[in-house]
């Protein structure tokens, strides 16, 4: 009998061990609890100029919008709508977000005159021109992808204390790049900085905000502008963001893949 009381105090201390193990916070959920602040509640649309650079100094550019809305069902869709120049006019790409999996990415351009469906290699191409590919519109758009999240020792980044997180994609097949490194603003929590690896554990792509000029709307803060570096190729991509609206009315039915061509002028 005394050793089956002996026992219980152990026993109590390893419950409560376990207890305690089970209620540890989980270090990335305070990262991803301030990047989802930044996230408006209904919708956002950014008035945009992209610049594409390449190796020699020749560019090319384009104006237009990036959209992005909750939809009904709780994911969240986001489209880049080009207005200029007139032979883009009209030209417009729709990712839209699908649980458990990577987001879907369509194509519109006066060119063709019909919706394209953007799959496999292909969303690994050029955007329009740019240093950005589908995959890095949706993560500059925010929208979630399928991924192994890791918080890293927090850092300081051109005097903004940051989080530092590495996300791997879960379908090796779904992405370009084996992990990305994010650095976030823990103030604003904005992404200050993004670094894209490929095979070999080489960075590829490097975005980059500039910190000098936000926008605040509703509590939601934007870079004024933004650089996207390709590495490897030597090109950038600047865009500058011109204006700022959050929960504005914006109409569902434009994300809706059946009206791509429709509503973007």
């Amino acid at each position: 009998m005394a050793r089956r009381l002996a026992l219980l105090p152990v026993l109590a201390i390893a419950l409560f061990a376990g207890s305690a193990l089970a209620q540890k916070p989980d270090p990335v959920a305070e990262v991803k609890d301030c990047l989802k602040r930044n996230v408006p509640k209904k919708s956002s649309v950014q008035t945009v100029h992209f610049t594409a650079f390449d190796r020699i100094g020749g560019s090319r550019e384009f104006r237009g919008k990036i959209l992005a809305m909750t939809m009904e069902d709780g994911t969240r869709r986001g489209k880049l709508c080009i207005n200029q120049p007139p032979e883009m006019r009209g030209s417009e790409v729709l990712s839209m977000e699908v649980k458990g999996a990577a987001p879907e990415n369509f194509l519109y351009t006066n060119e063709l005159r019909k919706t394209k469906r953007v799959t496999g290699d292909g969303a690994g191409g050029s955007l329009f021109g740019t240093d950005f590919t589908y995959e890095d519109m949706q993560r500059f758009m925010q929208l979630n992808r399928p991924e192994a999240t890791t918080r890293m020792p927090d850092g300081e980044l051109d005097g903004h204390a940051v989080y530092v997180v590495q996300a791997v994609p879960s379908d090796t097949a779904a992405s370009a790049y084996t992990k990305v490194m994010s650095y976030v603003d823990k103030e604003t929590c904005v992404v200050l900085k993004s670094e894209s690896y490929e095979a070999g554990d080489r960075v590829r792509k490097v975005l980059t905000a500039k910190t000098e000029q936000m926008f605040t709307e509703k509590g939601i803060n934007a870079p004024s502008e933004v650089t996207m570096n390709d590495v490897r190729d030597n090109t950038h991509t600047i865009v500058n963001v011109e204006d700022l609206e959050v929960d504005g009315e914006v109409d569902s039915r434009s994300f809706e893949v059946s009206a791509l061509g429709r509503h973007c002028r």
